[in-house]
């Protein structure tokens, strides 16, 4: 038997995980688990795989990556500054940040892939210097690029002939009418590129110091592979890749094929349903945070909540846990001792802070040299070194505005630093990792901050995660958001209820299917939740990198699609993202078309490593009742899908 293994790492917020998997009996051979890191995430991929068999990585003859940090930019909302041009729009769809820079020229398309206005390509020319100064990267969207994507092209090809910046085309992303979420998902692209760029290229750079030479795959939002070439030019195809490739890893290691997927890592949890061993994918696209989009993605909810979520209090006291992630104290004063001398002085210092102004357990510190671009925040935390957000703000009387912070914080030029519930749990034993004495600093801290004994307060901190895992799992399952279930919380949620002390109405929630729990904070909330929930909590082996499993089992699937409709003058249209043709008969648009994809189909594949891949072509008619009773023609879909897996036997 030859030997044929593969390697999977997942790029999580928290953590970076790899596995090497026997191909041949599906077995994970080795596992281990590093911290990530930031913003140069080589470091955490190499520590991951040093703690892997050298003599096994070098059997090592296909990788596979999924990641989580296109997801957790968009939960915490960052990215890098991209700047979006819409051609023929009448107005900035609403989703797009205010502060997003954005050009609207003339042009665009109407639904049958005529011009709406010729396209303005002078004041395009006149303006680009000035709107693409200082961005990382820009967007394109076109109206109804997807039944004409010439001026999108033609756009894309003026900002290439006299700039070196990424340009994204909307039409390339997505062939769905919905102007306003194909410019989003193009916006987000666009602002994704450099984040996994550099995780593409550090993966890279770490394979090749460590004598890897295999074709590096990535996990799509679908749970599907691509190369890393491919991932470089579409990295908002990234979305959910975690999410995905932890259902692949969960079903693989537990063998159930119905199932609730539950994974809560250190940023984010993420549940989806298996049915019949099967992933339906969403069908209006992926759904991250408050963002809709239009990349293919299985049926994910994912939250902001995690190991190492920020612990807040609003101002009337309520505990809030997310959505943003931060360094757990624990973990950062590994790299700073100081914040244990300061988190001693505050536990000693009277409280004439208001709860919920600002958070004693809060630090900040500046990540970059000194010769980066200056940044006024950055400049303040150059000069002041480590910053604590409680005793700044008894000094000065004042902080930094919201959003100014974050803004800095976001563009990585100051790290934020906190109490978190993994704190929480290596204060109280149950984790292992970092300073045990900076998370029970902060724990005490943070308990007379509010006014509460310790053991008060972890219980609390628990129970905001609890319950709000109960919440949102309840509204991943109903399909909407603040259902009936999740208005009756208070009546099921501590069951048996009553008025008095009399006779009890005992309302409970189950579920009809068990809970498959991964991710290493798991153990600790997820049975307590499920408990609520009157289900069972299945842990299968290798739960803690169920993500990387999944990486590494999965194949390349790719359904590309064109459609032919009829216009007023008889001729037929063949819309498809190479472009628009017309021809005299539907054979002529038939035949050209299915040529087309299949072509283009072939080429994808190879460039995914697939030299050979299954085509499944098929052809669907679309039709519409008059008000007669006849059927009236609307449009011909034409659909190829391809798949393969990529060949993993070239290093045996």
């Amino acid at each position: 038997m030859k030997f044929a293994y593969g390697l999977g790492i997942d790029a999580g917020g928290t953590y970076t995980d790899a596995v090497i998997l026997d191909f041949n009996t599906g077995n994970v051979m080795e596992s281990s688990k590093a911290l990530t890191t930031q913003p140069d995430p080589s470091e955490g991929i190499d520590a991951a795989l040093g703690r892997l068999d050298p003599a096994l990585l070098q059997k090592v003859s296909l990788v596979s990556l999924a990641t989580t940090f296109a997801t957790n930019a968009i939960v915490e909302d960052r990215g890098a500054e991209a700047g979006l041009i819409l051609v023929g729009y009448d107005e900035c769809p609403a989703e797009i940040d205010r502060e997003t820079r954005v050009l609207m020229i003339t042009g665009g398309h109407n639904v049958s892939g005529e011009e709406k206005a010729v396209l303005d390509v002078r004041s395009l020319e006149e303006g680009l210097a000035d709107f693409l100064k200082d961005l990382d990267a820009v967007a394109v969207a076109g109206f109804f690029s997807v039944r004409n994507p010439d001026h999108e092209i033609k756009v894309a090809q003026v900002i290439r002939d006299r700039y070196d910046l990424p340009v994204v085309r909307g039409h390339r992303l997505s062939m769905r009418l919905d102007a306003v979420k194909r410019a989003t998902t193009a916006w987000w692209n666009a602002r994704l590129i450099p984040l996994i760029s550099n995780l593409i290229k550090a993966t890279q750079r770490v394979l090749s110091q460590n004598g890897i030479n295999a074709p590096l795959m990535v996990v799509r939002g679908d749970g599907t592979l691509m190369s890393a070439q491919t991932a470089l030019d579409r990295p908002v195809d990234t979305l959910l890749s975690g999410p995905a490739a932890s259902i692949l890893g969960a079903k693989h290691l537990s063998g159930l094929r119905d199932a609730l997927i539950v994974d809560m890592g250190g940023t984010t949890t993420d549940m989806a349903s298996l049915t019949k061993g099967k992933v339906a994918l969403d069908p209006l696209g992926a759904k991250v945070g408050k963002w809709k989009t239009h990349v293919e993605a299985a049926r994910v909810r994912t939250i902001g909540l995690g190991g190492d979520s920020l612990i807040s209090a609003k101002v009337d006291g309520l505990l809030v846990v997310g959505p943003r992630r931060v360094v757990p104290l624990c973990v950062f004063a590994e790299q700073h001792p100081g914040v244990i001398e300061i988190l001693r002085k505050i536990l000693i210092l009277p409280n004439k802070i208001p709860c919920g102004r600002v958070n004693p357990c809060t630090f900040y510190f500046k990540s970059r040299s000194a010769n980066d671009p200056d940044d006024s925040t950055a400049a303040e935390y150059l000069a002041s070194g480590l910053v604590n957000e409680y005793l700044q703000f008894r000094i000065a009387g004042d902080w930094f505005s919201p959003r100014q912070n974050e803004h800095a914080e976001n563009m990585g030029l100051i790290i934020r630093s906190s109490l978190t519930p993994t704190d929480i749990r290596v204060a109280a034993g149950h984790f292992n990792l970092g300073s045990r004495e900076a998370g029970r600093l902060g724990l005490a801290v943070f308990a007379k901050h509010l006014g509460m004994k310790e053991p008060e307060f972890m219980e609390a901190v628990e129970e905001v995660i609890t319950k709000k895992l109960c919440l949102e799992i309840i509204n991943f399952i109903d399909g909407q958001d603040n259902g009936p279930l999740c208005q009756l919380i208070d009546r099921w949620f501590k069951a048996p209820f009553s008025d008095d002390d009399g006779v009890k109405l005992n309302i409970q929630v189950s579920l009809t299917v068990p809970v498959i729990a991964a991710g290493a904070p798991a153990p600790l909330c997820l049975p307590r939740t499920f408990s609520r929930l009157n289900s069972q909590c299945i842990l299968p082996e290798a739960y803690e990198v169920s993500v990387a499993v999944g990486a590494i089992v999965g194949m390349v699937d790719r359904t590309l699609a064109a459609i032919i409709r009829k216009n007023e003058s008889g001729r037929f249209i063949l819309h498809s993202e190479l472009g628009k043709n017309e021809f005299d008969t539907m054979q002529e648009a038939l035949n050209t078309g299915q040529k087309k994809l299949v072509t283009f189909a072939r080429q994808i594949m190879r460039k995914d490593h697939i030299s050979d891949p299954l085509l499944d072509y098929k052809i669907e008619e679309k039709t519409a009742k008059a008000a007669g009773g006849e059927e009236i023609h609307l449009e011909t879909q034409l659909i190829l899908r391809a798949t393969g897996r990529p060949a993993v036997w070239q290093q045996a």
